[in-house]
């Protein structure tokens, strides 16, 4: 079998000495491309040391170079599977930036496509893309996988009339995991016919995706009463988009849609729904956000004398001379830090709790515990910028709020 692949080109072939990766390693091979292998051992089964070694002596004997990531003294964060996913592509990350690669060649096949395919079918929820992609980026890595038209069946005996060495993940031969279920139950009786009408529906699929994708998605700002009368769909889409950007891959379903829909169209003016970990879905009385949480860090920036100063989140330039924003060069030192700090603010020679005014002033939920106050050299909070949607400033200092952005 000979690949379409660009011969003028570097390759890092991802291989776990698996019967599929190890036909596309053969393959690759005896086609001529430069390459070289990258394995990840994540020590999870006792067969895991003995793949590695076998596939460094195949390596050996072929004069190719291989690089083995060993996760043992690794910490695992959160669920498992995202976890490892994100720790190997960080790694083929690595391994091409550091012999100027241009790919990563994937040996995923027919029957993972299939399986996949089913997978998503099953749960019922809608995804940008139906089965697996042929090209895509992950992590910053170009992938490709060339494989996706010939079966698990076809590798395995390509091995054994061409003497490859592999090993076999007894893990997959369980019905332990849906996955596994689907692949001995379904996909692996398929006739030829079957699993050919099956790809006409996935490209089926994925052309009226792909149509649909023509949208700008770029969006994580919706205002109220356009995002609750948006189709699942595309909110769905518009969401998996932007989670993508950040390398988060989530399964939003209709109905998680549905139940923040619900909630959001209630008389509540400030909502917040847990999309993963530190990503929300915000309602704030008119608008809809997308926020990351984790972006909104803690902060003190200390201001010795009037001059320009530009920290992660606060740009500030006061000159000597300037009286503005209810303060003198007398009131220096300056920090700027949340308002939140201080209970009560004096606005027009009247006291009021910085909780209310930010109240009154609808500044969305998520902002009132990050929002900046300028606080003078004995500690009392002399000025809050004013929250406004569109905010215009015309003082004479020059103050700009750097918002995190999704």
């Amino acid at each position: 079998m000979k690949l379409s692949l660009d011969k003028s080109k570097k390759y890092v072939v991802a291989c776990s000495f698996g019967p599929d990766s190890m036909a596309l390693l053969d393959m690759m091979l005896k086609d001529g491309y430069d390459l070289v292998v990258a394995h990840v051992n994540y020590h999870k089964r006792k067969e895991s040391d003995f793949e590695e070694d076998s596939l460094r002596k195949y390596c050996k004997t072929k004069k190719i170079k291989c690089f083995v990531l060993d996760t043992s003294k690794m910490e695992i964060e959160g669920n498992f599977q995202d976890w490892a996913r994100k720790v190997r592509y960080e790694f083929f990350k690595h391994v091409c930036d550091e012999i100027q690669c241009d790919f990563v060649v994937i040996a995923h096949q027919e029957d993972d496509l299939i399986e996949t395919y089913l997978m998503q079918k099953n749960k019922k929820s809608f995804v940008s893309y139906y089965g697996i992609e042929k090209e895509t980026e992950l992590f910053g890595v170009k992938v490709i996988r060339p494989l996706l038209n010939v079966s698990k069946r076809f590798l395995e005996e390509y091995d054994k009339e061409n003497n490859v060495p592999y090993s076999i993940d007894w893990t997959n031969l369980t019905n332990t995991y849906t996955r596994n279920k689907i692949r001995h139950e379904i996909v692996e009786k398929m006739t030829d016919e079957e699993r050919k009408n099956i790809r006409k529906e996935i490209n089926r699929l994925n052309e009226i995706n792909s149509f649909k994708n023509n949208q700008d998605l770029t969006k994580n700002i919706w205002e109220l009463t356009e995002f609750l009368n948006f189709k699942n769909e595309e909110i769905i889409m518009q969401i998996s988009h932007e989670l993508s950007q950040k390398h988060i891959f989530k399964k939003i379903t209709q109905k998680n849609i549905e139940t923040i829909k619900k909630a959001f169209a209630s008389s509540s003016p400030n909502i917040i729904h847990k999309m993963t970990g530190k990503i929300s879905l915000v309602k704030s009385y008119s608008n809809v956000y997308l926020i990351d949480f984790s972006l909104f860090r803690n902060y003190e920036y200390v201001l010795d004398k009037p001059g320009n100063y530009n920290f992660e989140f606060i740009e500030f330039s006061f000159g000597i001379n300037d009286v503005d924003r209810n303060i003198s060069k007398n009131d220096f030192p300056l920090t700027i830090k949340p308002a939140k700090n201080s209970k009560t603010y004096i606005v027009k020679d009247y006291e009021t709790s910085v909780r209310r005014l930010f109240i009154d002033w609808k500044m969305p939920v998520f902002l009132r515990d990050w929002w900046p106050g300028i606080y003078n050299k004995d500690g009392l909070l002399v000025y809050i910028p004013r929250y406004r949607e569109k905010y215009s400033d015309n003082h004479v200092s020059k103050l700009v709020i750097k918002v995190p952005q999704f």
